[in-house]
């Protein structure tokens, strides 16, 4: 997923996905203040951009069951010298989104399905997919960088992104159909787990492939 033509400060990452960062700017999280045109996050990483010498930037979420981290870094590295708001951000996806599926546990395969086809409680999930509570949080967060309690609500607000993009749902019925209470609750989760709002991430200016 793609977002182009974000104001320049950004954004509470809590989704469990890598984000990479595109337009000159100065990013702080944890480890520091960086200045660059390119960053690669990994999942769940807290970060602000503070300054930034363009309008627009760029930003890209890879999901973790899908990309590993060096996927992200490789990007971010494809696309330093890219113009956010003005090169065609789906050019520089390059090879990068091309790879191979990465391969993950069996159970944590199964695990991540229940949780997002089904409503069903993450103890319920953990016991069908043959792991306890503590294993799953243990396991996922080991190899996926983040726990099922966090990848429960990006699930959700992933589904309600993709009912916008490529079903023509609305806000309310997207919220709706992806186990949200309403829209203002969709709203509430993107905004806490991306920084930004539903609306922002189903503008016109975000492209999608089904399985990001």
């Amino acid at each position: 997923m793609v977002t182009n033509g974000t104001k320049a400060k950004m954004f509470a990452h809590a989704a469990p996905v890598h984000c990479v960062l595109i337009g000159r700017m100065v990013v702080a999280h944890s480890q520091g203040r960086h200045r660059g045109d390119a960053f690669a996050l990994p999942p769940a990483t807290q970060h602000t951009t503070v300054a930034s010498e363009r309008t627009v930037g760029l930003v890209a979420f890879l999901d973790a069951r899908r990309y590993r981290f060096e996927d992200a870094e490789r990007m971010a590295r494809a696309w330093r010298g890219f113009v956010p708001g003005q090169d065609d951000p789906r050019e520089a996806f390059g090879d990068a989104l091309k790879r191979p599926r990465r391969r993950l546990d069996v159970r944590l395969e199964s695990l991540l399905d229940i949780l997002e086809l089904e409503n069903v409680s993450i103890a319920e999930a953990a016991h069908r997919a043959g792991l306890s509570d503590s294993r799953a949080a243990h396991l996922m967060t080991e190899k996926l960088g983040a726990p099922p309690r966090t990848w429960r609500p990006w699930l959700r607000l992933r589904k309600a992104i993709g009912e916008v993009i490529f079903g023509g749902a609305n806000l309310t019925q997207a919220a709706h159909r992806a186990g949200f209470v309403d829209s203002a609750h969709l709203t509430r989760t993107s905004k806490s787990m991306l920084g930004v709002t539903a609306t922002n991430m189903v503008s016109p200016t975000v492209f999608a492939t089904p399985d990001t």
